[in-house]
Parts: C-alpha cells; structure tokens; sequence
C-alpha cells in the first residue's frame, strides 16, 4: 500500500511552499547563470547549429517523398510483392496446418501462431498485422503503412459520442530558450571536457566526448551524462514548429461522475519513425472517457527519426509540458488563437505513452528531474503520475525477450543492436530502429552521425545508444521520479524492458506508487485494440491509477488527512485493486484474461535481465 508523506517535495527533495505559483510565473523559470553568460551560451549554441546544418544538404523532394510514405523505387515493388506473400502464407499456414492440428487436438495445445488462450480470429488478426511488419525495410515502408493505421484507426470514432477532438494545435519553438536549463546544467560538464583539452567537435568529435554521452564525467561539480546537440533541420534562429491535438470527455446526464480535471500529456508509439495522434485518436478518446468527464488529452506530434533524431524528442515532450502549464514562456511562440489558451495547474498533469511514446515519456521525467530543475531557480511541478503502456526502455533489443522466437507477439524483432557488437550493427538486415533514433539515415537525411562513414556512425551509435535518457532501464539515474504505472503482456516483445525498467523504479523511489501490470497472453500495446476485454481492463486499471496517485499528491498536500487517504486505499485494497510489494517497492501484478489479479510474475529473474548490458564498457573502433 502506498505511503503518504505529510510533506511535498521537489523531485529535488527540496520542500516547495507555493509550487503552483512557481508554474504561473509570466517570465519563465530562468537560469542561475547569469544573463550575459546566457547570451553567450545562447549565440554559440545557434551558430554551431546553423553551421552543421549548411554543411549537409537538404532532402531532395524524392527524399521528402519518401519519407512522407510515398512508394516510388523499383525495389518497392519487391516489398509489396513480399509483403503480400508473407499474408498469403501466413493464412495457409494456419488454415492448413494449425487449424486441424487444433481442431484434433480439441484446442488443449498452443501451436507456433495460436496460444492457448486466444480466439481463432483473433490469432488470424496477428497474423495478418505480423506478415505485414516482418518485410519492413526501410522508413519510407514504414510510413506507407503508417498512413493506412491512420486512415482506418480513426473511423472508429464515427459513433463514439460525448467527445470533443481539436486538431492541428500549432505552435513554434525557439530552441535556444528551451535548453537554456539543460546547457545550464552540463556548463559543468562541458567545461571540465574542455579543461581536459577533449574534442567536442561533432564533425570529429574524440571518443571521450563520445563517452562522455552515456558514462557520467567525473570533474570537481560534474556527475552527469553529456546532452547531443540536435542535428536535424531548423527554421532561421533555431526555431521549429509543434503541432498536436486535444481530445476532450465532455459531461453529459448518464454520467454521474464529477468533473475531472485531469490532464494528460500524451506520446504515441511508433518505433520513433511513425505514427501521429491521428492514428491513436481512438484509443485516447476511450481512455479520456474511463478517467471521466472534463478529462483532457493533448497527444503531441513530436519531431522522429530521420529527420531528427535523438534528443529532439525530448524537446519536444518539454516544450509540449511548457505549452501546458506555462505558456508565455519565452520559448513559445503562440499564433493568434493559440495565444488565448490558459495554463494548466501542474498538479493535474499526468504524462503517458506507448512503446517509442513510452520511452519518451520515461526520458521526459528523467529529462525534467535530472537535466531541467537543477538549473531552475523556481523548480517546475513535476507530473503526479506517469504511465507507460508496453515501454520501450531498451531500444537496442539487448534483453531476452525481444530477441526470442514467440511469434504470438505482431512486433517484429529484434529493432536494434547491441551498443557493444559492431558487428551486429554493420551486418544489420532489418530496419534498425534505434540507429534511426539516434544516428538518423544517411539515403534521406545527411548528418555528422551518418554521412561521414560507417565507422563514425558505429561510434555515434555505440555512444548514444546509452545514453540514460535512450536506453533508460540500463544507464539513467531513475531516483527522484513520481508514481509510475507500467503496463504490458506475456506475448509483449518488450516483455522485459517493462518489468526490468518497474523494477528499477520501485528499487530507486522507495516512497513512491510503483505498479507493473502483466496481462497473461496480451501482445504489445494490446490496449488500442478495442475490441479486446483485456484493453478495456487496462484503460479502467490506468484511470484507476490516476486517481490513486491523485489521493497521494493531496494527501501530500495536506487536502486531505492521512485518515481519508487510508481509508481510500483501504477500499482499493477490497476490491482486489491493490497488491503487496512484492519485490523492491513494486505491486507486481498479474491480469488474467478476465480482469482477476495475482502476484504471479513469469520471466527472466532480475539479476539476469539487470546484467544484460556490462556496467562500465569501452566503446571499441
């Protein structure tokens, strides 16, 4: 059962006495540096990133095409072909094989395709999504089948009543304002490189500035890892657009329920290279229904790979975050109807995603704890609740699970490679999504990480691969962290990075709600098939959490005694909703196809899944 501390406190541990004024400051939160060291910082950061950018070309508009999911090559014509033979064969195999094994059998033993505990029809859906995934080669194949996710998975909305969607919410971003905090907190760092007479040249950058991305460098006042500068394009000055949508549960009389006045900051999934709002409209209009009436989302179109890579997502999830609860902050630009949206109270945010939108909102957190606050001489509010559905914790594929023969899971694997197996990297077949993430693609989008040689992409890879705020159930420093509910199935090809990574958040923030959900025989993400009972357990058991992290941030607050907050928890726990830590701060429970709970856990133990990466690696030429 959670605890309730009788005091609130920063995610700095520092005792706030007036956080929401802190959030409705009108000048922004500014840095402990001084204004003209600011504005130094600020001029050198824009000129070294105009500078990489005239150095590379722009995409082409066959690039651009491409990229947009437009199919134009010859050998795209093989990958529709394939794509409809993988289909083809996947249905006579089941049909053929499967089925009348099955049906002798008396449906009592799983098959290759078809677990035990799945309908027929629906192992026919997974293996129709999986035959189109496996041929996936390329970004531009990608987004082809993105558009048609996009297309189709809206309609479902068409009787959906009592919501309201706004869309193509847009803003513009001047980046230099926006990581005024993060260079403030790595002046440190920076200047103990340069003290060290180190290379921080991008275009020829040492290996220890390289090391120095995931391995802390240790100076008189540095204790953390160095931040990559963005390498995609931008508009004059450092500034870019963000777009995104609000998805709001309007009140009406067949609800009971008071108004919520919860607001969730949303990141889709989408392998950090496709997908939009658009094609998770749906989903979050059913899960801001479960929460309640007046429950807002706003599920932000964040800047993917290859395009830019890694760290402009981060940003984004930032600037979106300042956009919510701070939005004449400097770094905005709001257009003329944008510019009378009103801040929200940051005690009421939440921050979620799925998959490649769960590692953003896992990197956000520690983004804002770790990289943000120390620089702030007002500390931001952080958001009272966290939930990752299906977490992307390790996009280089090193643990167990995303590397195993189930085939139950759609999810093709592995995504990645091993940051510590060159090999592996350069003879890399399949779409290698978390080179994509960090390096970018040389054949659309030149940048120092891709286009000067494979040896230096290796080296690029090698080192932002992990990076804590990447690959965070390995590298990142989780203490400081809010409640944090992590959500995925026994057929999940992430299987392990949620459980290694709910392990590590219970280990590390021993007074905080941390929950790990497994549903027995789910697949990734299995909560936007609607269709499914399981998806609909596991938007009641997020909403749920809401509200139980909820009580905890009041009870914190003092606007409610710990009597009522007791009493609260105690009723969760008679209903079956609350089980015993079993592991290192973690309700560790397991969701049987019926919505039952235990605190069953099967898997890979922790001390195996904790040593996959070795602690302390050289990154080898």
């Amino acid at each position: 059962m959670a605890s309730a501390p009788s005091a609130l406190y920063s995610p700095t541990g520092i005792l706030v006495e007036n956080p929401t004024a802190d959030a409705y400051s009108e000048s922004g939160h500014t840095s402990a540096l001084s204004p003209q060291r600011q504005q130094q910082q600020g001029d050198q950061y824009i000129l070294s990133l105009k500078r990489h950018q005239d150095h590379f070309p722009a995409p082409s508009l066959l690039q651009r095409a491409y990229l947009n999911g437009i199919l134009h090559k010859p050998k795209d014509i093989a990958f529709l072909a394939r794509m409809a033979w993988r289909t083809i064969y996947s249905m006579v195999r089941l049909h053929c094989v499967e089925l009348p094994f099955l049906i002798v059998t008396r449906f009592k033993y799983s098959t290759k395709h078809h677990p035990l505990g799945w309908p027929w029809w629906w192992t026919i859906v997974i293996a129709l999504i999986r035959g189109v995934g496996v041929e996936l080669r390329t970004i531009g194949h990608l987004r082809f089948v993105g558009h048609f996710m996009e297309g189709f998975l809206p309609l479902q909305m068409i009787f959906m009543r009592h919501v309201k969607v706004q869309k193509n919410v847009q803003f513009k971003v001047r980046l230099e304002a926006l990581t005024r905090p993060e260079r403030a907190t790595l002046t440190h760092v920076r200047e103990e490189l340069t003290r060290r007479g180190v290379s921080v040249d991008i275009m020829n950058p040492s290996k220890e500035y390289l090391r120095s991305m995931h391995y802390p460098v240790h100076g008189p006042h540095a204790q953390i890892s160095n931040m990559p500068d963005e390498v995609g394009r931008l508009e004059e000055g450092g500034i870019y657009s963000l777009k995104g949508e609000w998805i709001e549960a309007l009140h009406h009389a067949n609800d009971p329920r008071p108004r919520s006045t919860t607001v969730v900051l949303y990141f889709h999934g989408g392998g950090h290279g496709f997908l939009s709002p658009k094609s998770h409209r749906d989903y979050l209009a059913r899960f801001a229904k479960e929460i309640g009436p007046g429950t807002r989302i706003f599920s932000l179109d964040y800047r993917m790979g290859p395009e830019h890579p890694f760290p402009a997502a981060i940003h984004d999830a930032f600037a979106a975050y300042l956009y919510l609860v701070q939005p004449k902050h400097e770094a905005l630009i709001l257009n003329r109807s944008e510019a009378q949206h009103l801040p929200v109270d940051p005690r009421d945010v939440v921050v979620g995603g799925d998959s490649a939108g769960a590692n953003l909102a896992a990197a956000f957190m520690i983004y804002l704890a770790k990289y943000v606050q120390p620089s702030t001489s007002s500390k931001y509010i952080m958001p009272h609740a966290t939930l990752l559905l299906s977490v992307w914790a390790d996009p280089t594929s090193s643990l167990p699970a995303a590397n195993n023969n189930d085939w139950y899971c759609y999810c093709p694997g592995p995504i990645g490679s091993h940051p510590f197996d060159k090999k592996t990297f350069t003879e890399f077949k399949a779409l290698n999504l978390a080179r994509n993430y960090v390096c970018g693609d040389v054949s659309t989008n030149a940048n120092a990480r891709n286009a000067l040689g494979e040896e230096r992409a290796w080296l690029w890879y090698a080192s932002l691969a992990q990076h804590p705020l990447v690959s965070p159930v390995h590298r990142a420093d989780l203490s400081g962290l809010t409640n944090s509910l992590v959500q995925t199935g026994t057929h999940d090809r992430l299987y392990d990075d949620n459980r290694l990574y709910a392990h590590r958040l219970g280990k590390e923030n021993p007074g905080r709600l941390v929950r790990l959900e497994t549903y027995k025989d789910q697949v990734h993400v299995h909560q936007v098939f609607s269709i499914l009972e399981a998806a609909r357990t596991g938007l009641k058991n997020l909403a749920r959490f809401i509200e139980r992290s909820r009580l905890i941030r009041d009870a914190e607050e003092g606007i409610i005694s710990q009597k009522e907050f007791h009493e609260v928890e105690s009723r969760y726990l008679g209903l079956g909703l609350i089980k015993d830590k079993s592991v290192d701060n973690v309700e560790w429970v397991a969701v049987e196809a019926d919505g039952r709970e235990s605190a069953k856990d099967e898997g890979w133990p922790m001390t195996v899944l904790s040593k996959v990466w070795p602690l302390n690696e050289h990154i080898e030429a």
